[in-house]
């Protein structure tokens, strides 16, 4: 491994652990970050950043391995309707229950909220390459209209999103209610895509 991508990994590991630790808020964010990493703070900085690069970084090495997780489950041979259903209940249910960013939505939603908001155009883009080529085999046979599948990679990340993030008329807390809920939604949008292929 390269020695920097080493450097990083180290730092953003010791940054998981402080943050976790109640450091979000904290003005000495980079300060516990060289201590548990073993590392000067100029360090740190020369690695990493600033505390929002920081931040950052955590966020976008969490969801490459929360679609690392993913990746599986979209590879397997089943019905789109099915497919559709269980990547809404993995992706929300595993990003609700994220230890992390439980700890960052009670702490610092302030700052949280627009990486998944405002500034949600890069975490679309690293999602996007994952979702769509598994849209397009079912576009492909038969199972969706030939649509563009990046939009529907866009509009199924927006859901998950809304889910995590919003509260809306309907308890999804429990996992079942969830699975019940996205059911609907999964048929609703399999019968909304048919129709505009059609």
């Amino acid at each position: 491994m390269d020695q920097a991508v080493a450097m990083r990994a180290r730092i953003l590991d010791a940054a998981v652990e402080c943050l976790l630790r109640g450091g979000f808020g904290s003005a000495r964010l980079h300060s516990a970050i060289a201590r548990m990493a073993g590392l000067s703070r100029p360090t740190v900085y020369k690695y990493v950043g600033d505390q929002e690069a920081i931040i950052g970084a955590v966020i976008q090495r969490e969801l490459a391995a929360y679609l690392d997780g993913l990746e599986p489950m979209l590879d397997r041979e089943v019905p789109v309707r099915d497919q559709l259903e269980d990547m809404l209940v993995f992706a929300t249910h595993r990003a609700r229950e994220h230890t992390l960013l439980n700890a960052a939505m009670r702490e610092i939603p302030e700052r949280l909220l627009p990486w998944f908001t405002t500034h949600a155009r890069t975490l679309l883009e690293q999602v996007e390459p994952v979702l769509t080529p598994r849209i397009q085999r079912y576009i492909d046979d038969g199972q969706l209209p030939d649509l563009d599948p990046r939009l529907l990679a866009d509009a199924l990340c927006r859901v998950v999103l809304s889910l995590v993030f919003t509260s809306g008329l309907a308890d999804l807390a429990e996992p079942a209610e969830l699975r019940a809920y996205l059911r609907t939604l999964a048929a609703t949008l399999c019968s909304l895509s048919m129709l505009a292929g059609g």
